[in-house]
């Protein structure tokens, strides 16, 4: 009974991320979408979908994924420690991108981490901790990010098993800054395309 209550509040968080998208594709349009990407490009590819509109959120794996196991999830335990985030399994080099407008604030290589990153939402003041992957990020500390940005590729560095994303949510004040890390996965659920 309780694995149908959380299905149906999957199916219900889906379909209320699929309402919101859709009502803020109608609210901006495409055509400010294309503005705010700077107008450039080629014809559009009719099969892909449509970019995201300013102020929407994105899945940071953008390719074929999995969330594992129950080992994988926030809370799990650790030797000396529980897990402060949600694993999404993927291929080694799948595109990491930014979830939405944000600010990078933090990047660098931790011993467990690996090489990480730490984006800031300045609107909701929530800080989104990606690591091990498999390069040095492609941004750097300072830079504004628009949603869908690409930031690196996930991998397996520092103390992983196989190549995944960690990610954590911290609410305010922020990562590692009296800020108190939240379960990520009903978030990364709304984001999540294949759900």
């Amino acid at each position: 009974m309780v694995r149908d209550q959380t299905n149906h509040s999957i199916v219900r968080m889906r379909a209320l991320a699929a309402l919101a998208a859709s009502f803020l594709l109608l609210l901006f349009g495409a055509d400010r979408a294309i503005a705010q990407a700077g107008g450039i490009g080629g014809p559009a590819d009719p099969t892909a979908p449509p970019p995201p509109a300013a102020g929407s959120f994105v899945f940071p794996v953008q390719g074929t994924h999995n969330y594992g196991d129950a080992g994988a999830g926030f809370g799990a335990g650790r030797a000396g420690h529980v897990h402060t985030g949600q694993d999404v399994f993927a291929a080694c080099a799948t595109p990491l991108v930014a979830i939405t407008n944000t600010k990078v604030v933090f990047t660098g290589f931790q011993k467990l981490a690996g090489n990480y990153l730490v984006l800031r939402y300045k609107k909701m003041r929530h800080d989104y901790f990606y690591a091990h992957m498999a390069t040095a990020p492609l941004v750097t500390k300072g830079q504004v990010l628009a949603p869908g940005q690409q930031v690196g590729t996930v991998g397996d560095t520092g103390n992983a098993s196989g190549c995944h994303l960690h990610f954590e949510l911290w609410k305010r004040p922020g990562w590692y800054r009296g800020g108190k890390a939240v379960d990520p996965l009903p978030t990364l659920l709304a984001w999540d395309p294949a759900f």
